[in-house]
């Protein structure tokens, strides 16, 4: 990526927030569950407001503004004081340094009184921040400014001395990491948490800075190659597929821009094997995930749609690119500035030459199309021309962020989000929790009315082919006496997803479909099509051909989208029986493809399931299904039941 022809004009000072702040999760409206309209300018004593018109107060809410105020006054220090580097602009070193000065008053007034008291019981707790988290993430930013104004001071031949204040922030904060480094580690034992990784981005920040001040006792390596550093997290919080632990996409990229920022000034070709090939096994997570356009999936915990949370994503793509030759970086850079306004860029631009030298070549310079990361669990599932994806959950629960969504079945075009993982509001929100993380929110099967229970599912069956790919999932423990498979095959003109339930004694069993711009339903009795909407261009829209192996019912209920405006209501999908065994058999395509499914028929056997879809050019194909053998004692087996037809309605 290219940067602005032009440099942005210098902002005015922001001012720097009085008091403690809380957690910004905080900041959510009581009725709608939303997120409330951050204004940085607003003034002490106004309400705080939703997007939805309530106008709120407490102490607890201006906490949690007073957070995202840091945050934003944070980043401008650092665009500043990075912009400076690379120009010299005198207007932006003062800000800079103003902000810098701001902060060290600030953090002297809260260290005089210690620890915060508003930290809840399971919270690491911070000084200026509810969590130490949250003070970790301020502290990057401010450190690394300081680390740019003194670089820039060198560079451009400008007097220094008025950066020596600096030192009374850095050096405190450095204690404040490292005590709540040393609970969390030492103490708890929790070195793969994501916040170790934070915590030590933001020591080696403050030690890096301080360096740059003169400080020759900085310790820098304690925070990257010591035994509870960035390498040792790396090894510890990510598995050889490159996924972060938890199994979250946005906990993934969360500590993959913690590393990243706290390595900064390594030479990517000089790193340790082990820690080099761990990160860009991460970046190669996001690539792979990621659709043609560069839409990230946000499975499992993590906001739906957030601008703090595009910049991030445009943050890691513009430090990874530093870091490794990895193709596809640039589509997810490209999307993430086209998801932000103008005013929502500027850092990313003046990161070059974070690290020292050119960026490693890539392990594996050609991504596959379809992917399997084996101890994640998800597949992502394209047809030779790239253009759409579906993206399976098949893996460990993932702790508390982790859904009650196994074998969830996520659909996306290049730029369409048919049937997206729904992400999460605020963790204050009542509805994170009451909807988001549960199995209702999902698409995938619900049996009588109840949430799965926190389980680990597995793929029985996973190949590539050349006209795209097919796997088979199960679910043993989502429901006692139950047991969950998901049989998919993607090809260029549909994917096919047959779902079976097969339980012990009579249930009642749905399955979900979640679209996130609408829905449409034509058919009935024993045969539907559906219109999934896209939010997007005309033209752009899914259909699909659904068809049970038994009586079934398609029933359109009220429900919510994505987790960008939980309060919104819109039309969703429980595919409804009844019973002990049930097939749900579905054919997806693109609805530009002329060629796509017309028809689907099943036919139930005793070795399994047979399925004929046919096609727009005349043809049939045809698909014979088999059962996954158990894993434990006592698992049903098929019956046969007559053939049943979906033809599609036009």
């Amino acid at each position: 990526m290219t940067a602005p022809t032009a440099d942005a004009p210098t902002p005015q000072r922001p001012v720097v927030p009085s008091g403690r702040a809380g957690w910004w999760h905080d900041y959510v409206c009581p009725t709608h569950g939303t997120e409330l309209l951050h204004d940085p300018d607003r003034v002490e004593g106004e309400p705080h407001l939703c997007p939805h018109g309530c106008r709120l107060s407490g102490a607890e809410l201006d906490g949690a503004w007073r957070v995202l105020s840091h945050q934003a006054c944070a980043r401008t220090l650092r665009t500043s004081a990075r912009r400076y580097l690379r120009t010299g602009d005198a207007g932006d070193r003062a800000l800079a340094v103003g902000l810098v000065h701001d902060y060290v008053e600030v953090y002297r007034e809260v260290l005089a009184a210690g620890w915060s008291s508003s930290s809840q019981e399971w919270m690491l707790r911070g000084k200026l921040f509810s969590q130490a988290l949250t003070e970790s993430i301020w502290g990057v930013a401010v450190a690394d400014g300081v680390l740019a104004l003194a670089t820039g001071s060198a560079v451009h031949g400008h007097d220094a001395a008025d950066l020596q204040p600096a030192r009374d922030l850095l050096t405190p904060l450095s204690e404040t990491v490292h005590a709540a480094r040393r609970t969390l580690v030492e103490e708890r034992g929790e070195l793969r948490n994501n916040y170790t990784a934070w915590l030590d981005a933001a020591g080696a920040l403050c030690a890096r800075a301080s360096l740059a001040l003169g400080d020759e006792a900085a310790d820098l390596e304690q925070w990257q190659e010591g035994p509870h550093g960035l390498h040792a997290f790396l090894e510890a919080a990510v598995g050889d597929d490159g996924w972060e632990w938890e199994g979250s996409t946005y906990y993934h990229l969360f500590v993959l821009r913690a590393c990243l920022l706290g390595l900064g000034g390594s030479a990517p070709r000089s790193l340790p094997e082990p820690v080099a090939d761990r990160l860009e096994r991460m970046l190669a997570v996001l690539v792979g995930l990621a659709t043609e356009a560069g839409v990230l999936p946000v499975l499992h915990d993590g906001p739906y749609a957030r601008v703090p949370a595009q910049q991030e994503l445009l943050e890691v793509a513009v430090l990874g690119r530093q870091l490794v030759d990895l193709p596809g970086l640039d589509r997810l850079e490209t999307h993430a500035r086209a998801a932000l306004t103008p005013a929502g860029t500027g850092l990313e631009d003046e990161l070059d030459g974070w690290f020292d030298g050119p960026p490693r070549a890539a392990r594996e310079p050609r991504p596959a199309r379809s992917v399997h990361w084996p101890e994640a669990g998800f597949l992502v599932l394209r047809p030779p021309s790239g253009r759409w994806q579906a993206v399976v959950d098949a893996g460990p629960h993932g702790g508390s962020h982790g859904h009650h969504d196994k074998l969830g079945l996520y659909l996306y075009g290049r730029e369409e989000q048919w049937q997206p993982a729904p992400g999460v509001p605020p963790y204050a929100s009542h509805l994170r929790l009451q909807h988001y993380a549960r199995t209702l929110a999902h698409p995938t099967v619900r049996v009588d009315d109840a949430d799965q229970a926190p389980c680990t599912g597995r793929v029985a069956r996973w190949e590539t082919t050349e006209r795209g790919a097919r796997a088979s999932v199960a679910a043993d423990d989502a429901y006692d006496g139950v047991r969950l498979e998901r049989h998919l095959e993607m090809t260029e003109r549909y994917l096919l997803d047959a779902v079976l339930v097969r339980a012990e004694t009579p249930r009642t069993l749905d399955l979900g479909l979640r679209p996130a711009a609408g829905i449409a339903v034509q058919g009935g009795a024993d045969h539907w099509r559906t219109t999934w909407g896209s939010g997007a261009q005309e033209g752009s829209e899914l259909v699909a051909l659904h068809v049970a192996s038994g009586p079934s019912a398609l029933r359109v209920v009220p429900g919510r989208g994505p987790s960008d405006d939980p309060a919104r209501v819109l039309p969703v999908v429980d595919w409804h029986a009844e019973g002990d065994q049930v097939w749900f058999v579905s054919a997806y395509q693109p609805a530009d493809d002329p060629h796509g499914p017309r028809s689907v028929q099943v036919r139930t056997t005793p070795e399994g399931l047979t399925v004929e879809v046919g096609l727009g050019d005349g043809t049939t194909e045809t698909h014979r299904l088999h059962p996954l053998p158990p894993t434990t004692p006592g698992s049903t087996s098929g019956t046969a039941t007559p053939t049943t037809p979906a033809e599609d309605p036009q």
